[in-house]
């Protein structure tokens, strides 16, 4: 282990300073980092465990049974578009510590931290060098794409999470057949993440038909499997009723069947970019000497594979090799079908990132230079940290999490006077379940919102205090029916807040109404209002604007 000044730094002493520095990178202004993609779909909907995205275009069990008095037991068991584990996660979180930007990520970054040591533990038994077995951790500590997810209130950093734990246990499973119970458990966990970690069968029964083949005739193997089918029993259960009910499964299985789906006109979860944007989103999420690294490694994991094949012999080390070598082969097969989307490729960094140590590892070997090896290790190592830390810097400001401060100082933790309702009678009972969780402000409340803002930073701002918090809210044109069927007197003594979104915001980029436009010369010309709050985000640009008026 290196020497500074005259301590000696031993291999748990850097591990721990590894995990800290992982910890940094994914807790640094956790809470207060910009809105991302597909945050607000999913941590609007754990929050009330609840399969509902407002969305007419994606409707869901909620809206196509609102006439049944109660909605079938089924619905409970998974969500119209993903497996339900993590929504029960979050929700889990949101219970017991509130909902805000920070806890919608804590599992995320939770979850990143623990696959750092996940690494640690899976190089440990491979290489020799203590310096190669920290190296996987260290890599992923400071992965762009695995801070990232870890960053976010995204499914992938929960996953990886998972899909490594089941790889640690498996190569446990390989040493000791008792031990199929765990691994089955932790196999269908990761199935009722996400539906990608899929490509795990394929590369396990690759992986044991080269090398393990009289684990085929061991019950224990198919133990774990069934065991793994029952966990992820409920996805199964829920989409046989599905099918019933409406003749296709969930919007994945429906897509990847190819169903037809009148109850999604857009789904949403489908518009990832395609598999033929791979480089170009490879080289957005990956710094280009790890991109070289990670080429070179798999044409030298290549070569090495095929050899051993020949030869019929594979020592630990290119049987590692081997194994992390599948993995990136049925990753590679499963995004030409699924795109090449900045979550899909984040799966790439863990097998990366090992084929890379194997790498080094065969280049330390060969060359016999231990000295030139670390300074290329120390070398790498810094390039990588630097590459990682654009993630502060480059990612835009749209203002989102801005305004979500804004609110919640301007809201407190009590609800509207009057509460929201809605026409369906099953999120009527949500919103007034909730409402009874909050202490009434003594005043009546209105959001009026910009209807251009898109879907998913609207969940969070908008409908998550609608339905949750007992803050009414309606689009501008919704407010104006409203005048016109009831006059001003229907919000006399309201304090109503009105949110404008600039065109340089976060917007619908399927949509746009003027109808916000129009409200907000009304309220500078007619009732000559000035803003009560303006927010600027990237290049100081204008992204919303909040007014605020009593009729």
């Amino acid at each position: 282990m290196p020497t500074i000044f005259p301590y000696k730094i031993n291999g748990k002493q850097l591990l721990i300073a590894i995990l800290l520095l992982g910890a940094i990178l994914r807790f640094w202004g956790l809470g207060s980092a910009e809105f991302f993609h597909d945050e607000g779909f999913y941590a609007f909907r754990s929050i009330g465990y609840l399969d509902y995205i407002q969305n007419d275009y994606q409707t869901t069990p909620i809206q196509w049974f609102k006439d049944l008095p109660a909605l079938p037991w089924w619905t409970h068991l998974s969500f119209h578009d993903h497996p339900p584990l993590f929504f029960l996660i979050q929700n889990i979180f949101f219970k017991a510590l509130g909902d805000s930007l920070f806890i919608a990520r804590l599992p995320s970054a939770l979850a990143g931290i623990a696959a750092i040591y996940l690494a640690y533990l899976l190089a440990e038994k491979i290489f020799q060098n203590k310096i190669l077995s920290l190296l996987p951790a260290f890599l992923l500590s400071v992965n762009e794409i695995h801070i990232w997810i870890s960053r976010s209130s995204l499914m992938e950093s929960f996953q990886i999470f998972l899909i490594l734990l089941n790889i640690f246990l498996f190569f446990k499973f390989i040493e000791d057949y008792r031990r199929w119970r765990l691994f089955g458990i932790i196999l269908g966990l990761s199935f009722l993440t996400k539906y990608t970690s899929v490509f795990l069968l394929p590369a396990y029964g690759a992986y044991l038909l080269i090398l393990h083949r009289d684990f085929f005739k061991r019950r224990e193997l198919y133990f774990a499997l069934g065991l793994a089918a029952l966990i992820f029993s409920p996805v199964l259960i829920y989409n046989f009723y599905l099918y019933k009910s409406v003749g296709h499964f969930d919007l994945q299985f429906a897509y990847l069947f190819k169903q037809t789906t009148p109850e999604w006109q857009l789904s949403l979860g489908k518009t990832q970019d395609p598999f033929s944007n791979i480089i170009s989103n490879l080289l957005l999420l990956y710094s280009i000497p790890f991109l070289l690294a990670a080429v070179l490694s798999l044409f030298y994991s290549i070569f090495i594979c095929a050899r051993n094949f020949r030869a019929r012999a594979w020592d630990r080390r290119s049987q590692t090799i081997l194994f992390w070598l599948l993995n990136f082969i049925f990753i590679t097969l499963m995004l030409i079908k699924i795109g090449s989307a900045f979550r899909f490729i984040a799966l790439y960094a863990v097998p990366a990132i090992m084929l890379i140590t194997a790498l080094f590892d065969y280049l330390r070997l060969k060359f016999h230079q231990e000295t030139i090896f670390k300074v290329l290790i120390a070398i790498f190592l810094i390039y990588e940290s630097y590459f990682a830390s654009n993630i502060f810097f480059t990612f835009p400001d749209f203002g989102i999490a801005q305004l979500d401060k804004y609110l919640n100082f301007e809201l407190g933790d009590q609800r509207s006077l009057a509460i929201p309702a809605s026409p369906n009678p099953h999120l009527n009972q949500i919103i007034k379940d909730n409402a009874l969780l909050f202490t009434p402000m003594g005043k009546s409340i209105l959001i009026i919102y910009d209807e251009n803002i898109g879907l998913s930073p609207r969940l969070w701002l908008i409908t998550r205090r609608n339905y949750y918090h007992g803050i009414p809210a309606l689009t501008v044109n919704q407010f104006k029916n409203l005048l016109k069927e009831e006059s001003t007197d229907r919000f006399r003594g309201y304090n109503i807040y009105f949110i404008k979104a600039s065109d340089k915001t976060y917007l619908n980029p399927l949509y746009f109404n003027p109808a916000a436009q129009e409200f907000e010369a009304f309220l500078r010309q007619q009732l000559s209002l000035s803003p009560e709050k303006i927010i600027y985000g990237y290049n100081n640009l204008l992204m919303f604007t909040v007014y605020k008026f009593s009729l």
